[in-house]
C-alpha cells in the first residue's frame, strides 16, 4: 500500500504581543481539492472574500467561520495550540505541527506536504530538518507568500484570528457568538487543541 499524502496548512499569530500570547493553527483536509473549492465558495457567500481575519468585516468573518466549523460534508481537521510568555516562535510552530500530524492515525506510514504562511527559504529548510528529527515523514515544507495564498492558508489565518479573539476576550458582552462557537467546535472535535 503506497503512503497517503496529507496536506497541512499552517499559520501563526501573536508575535506582535511580544511574548504575551502566541497561537499556531494547522489545517489538514481529507480531500484537499474538494475542500479548497468549498472554502472558496464560503469566502464568496459569506462576503469575507479573500481578506485576512483582521481585515474582514466582523459579521462576515463570523458567518464564514461559523459555516466552516458547523459543516460536516467536507472533512477537515483543524488544530491549534496557544502559548504564553515565550518568544520561541519557530520551535512552538514546529511542535504544534508535530502534535497535529502525530494525531493522524499511522502518521509514520504517510507523507506530509506542509505549507506555512510567510515562511522563508532558510526557515523552510530548518522546519523540514526539525520535523524530520521528530519523526514526521514530511515530503516537503513550503513557505507560502501572500500572492500564493489559497483558501486553506486563509482558513488557517482565520482560525488563528478566531482563537486569538476568544482567548483575548475580544467578543463584546453583547456578542458572545464567537465564544459559543469556539466552545461548540472544541466539544465536537472540529477544533482540536494540541
Amino acid at each position: 500500500m503506497s503512503p497517503k499524502r496529507f496536506y497541512c496548512y499552517v499559520d501563526e499569530t501573536g508575535q506582535d504581543t511580544l511574548a504575551d500570547l502566541f497561537i499556531v493553527t494547522v489545517v489538514i483536509p481529507e480531500n484537499r481539492d474538494e475542500v479548497l473549492e468549498y472554502l472558496e465558495k464560503v469566502e464568496v457567500q459569506s462576503g469575507k472574500e479573500k481578506f485576512k481575519w483582521g481585515k474582514a468585516d466582523p459579521l462576515k468573518r463570523l458567518t464564514y467561520i461559523e459555516t466552516i466549523l458547523s459543516q460536516r460534508k467536507y472533512p477537515l481537521k483543524t488544530y491549534f495550540s496557544f502559548y504564553k510568555n515565550t518568544k520561541e516562535y519557530k520551535t512552538l510552530t514546529i511542535i504544534t505541527i508535530f502534535k497535529a500530524v502525530q494525531s493522524i492515525r499511522n502518521f509514520k506510514n504517510h507523507k506530509f506536504i506542509i505549507s506555512v504562511d510567510a515562511l522563508g527559504e532558510k526557515d523552510r529548510r530548518y522546519y523540514g530538518s526539525e520535523l524530520h528529527k521528530l519523526g514526521i515523514p514530511s515530503r516537503e515544507v513550503k513557505g507560502v507568500k501572500r500572492e500564493q495564498s489559497n483558501a486553506l492558508i486563509r482558513l488557517a489565518d482565520s482560525l488563528c484570528g478566531f482563537v486569538r479573539d476568544v482567548i483575548e476576550e475580544k467578543p463584546k458582552k453583547k456578542d458572545e457568538k464567537l465564544t459559543k462557537l469556539y466552545k461548540k467546535a472544541i466539544k465536537e472535535d472540529v477544533l482540536i487543541e494540541v
